[in-house]
């Protein structure tokens, strides 16, 4: 019989690095997607700022113009009739 059986301790020892690198791979793959979703998620959000830049430039530009000016005693006096029950 020239066929020799690995001693059992050596048949645990291969198996249980299989096994850890089987988890190494599947942890590797997960943190691979993890990084992914990180870089969509400050994509996101670096448009949701520049978005809000956008709008707040928006409303600094609107409420220094000429026609907010005129129509401000008219937005006071809809805003005091509302708060004393006008409709």
């Amino acid at each position: 019989m020239s066929s020799r059986l690995p001693p059992t301790g050596d048949v645990d020892v291969a198996n249980e690095l299989r096994e850890l690198r089987l988890e190494v791979a599947a942890l590797r793959s997960q943190l691979a997607r993890r990084t992914a979703e990180t870089e969509e998620y400050r994509r996101r959000l670096l448009a949701a700022r520049n978005q809000s830049e956008r709008y707040s430039s928006q409303l600094k530009a609107l409420r220094a113009s000429t026609s907010w000016s005129i129509t401000r005693p008219l937005r006071m006096r809809r805003r005091k009739a509302l708060n004393n029950g006008w409709t």
